[in-house]
């Protein structure tokens, strides 16, 4: 019964709302408010898309820009805001693996986009700074974990611990930028002064202390490393990152 007297009170209410519907100019007036609504809607919605650019927010504020479109369809400022933004995700994403070529063409796209945001662009260009940064500095850590690999190679374990601890006493290598170098300078590091005890106690004898540092990564023995050296912002090291430090030294 009382479910009745809800379908019947909501009947009544909607033929009476139909009853009240504008007509003629009523009409036009009601659809100059409604456009202004929708208006106030968007701008509202673009200023919360631009402050979370602000704020460094980009997926938030693709969210805000591409709502800006379903308020407005077609939009030309949110369709350029859309593209700029997912422009910008894309070339983070990429500068994270270390495509530092994709990482730049994406953060150029950024600023082709006809009728583009300068907050955007802004950004883009910061971000290509960066890119570039972290591209060089890369390059040349990655340049030291090599030469300390070489070293490695050739049973020169004391050159070896030199060049790493130098590498790895870097104030940005733990950067998530470097992390497959530090996982690697950490391994070899470990490897290499296992191998330089394990020679120093056979008396030079090359053989047994190249057996010994090929299963340094396993042993149990005490290293000269920080518990803190193993961990990469509070998270252990993993064996996929140690291998694909590995990869990266082979290209």
């Amino acid at each position: 019964m009382k479910k009745i007297l809800i379908g019947v009170a909501a009947a009544l209410a909607l033929f009476s709302l139909a009853g009240c519907q504008p007509k003629g100019n009523d009409s036009a007036s009601a659809a100059s408010a409604q456009a202004a609504q929708t208006t106030s809607s968007y701008t509202a919605i673009i200023r919360a898309g631009r402050d979370a650019v602000s704020n460094k927010a980009y997926d938030q504020a693709l969210g805000y820009f591409q709502s800006a479109l379903l308020t407005k369809s077609s939009d030309k400022k949110a369709t350029a805001l859309v593209k700029q933004t997912k422009a910008l995700i894309e070339a983070q994403n990429s500068l994270s693996k270390n495509s530092f070529n994709a990482a730049k063409s994406s953060a150029a796209d950024v600023k082709t986009v006809t009728g583009g945001d300068s907050s955007l662009n802004s950004v883009a260009d910061e971000l290509l700074t960066t890119i570039n940064k972290v591209q060089t500095t890369y390059k040349a850590y990655q340049g030291q974990l090599q030469k300390a690999q070489t070293a490695y190679d050739q049973q020169d374990y004391a050159g070896a611990i030199a060049t790493l601890n130098q590498l790895v006493n870097q104030s940005d290598i733990a950067d998530s930028y470097y992390a497959t170098i530090y996982t690697g300078a950490l391994k070899l590091q470990v490897g290499a002064i296992s191998a330089q005890n394990a020679s120093g106690s056979t008396a030079g004898n090359g053989s047994s202390a190249s057996s010994s540092s090929s299963n340094a990564a396993s042993g149990s023995g005490e290293y000269s490393v920080d518990k803190n050296d193993t961990e990469i912002n509070g998270e252990k090291i993993t064996a996929a990152q140690i291998q694909q430090a590995r990869k990266d030294l082979q290209t």
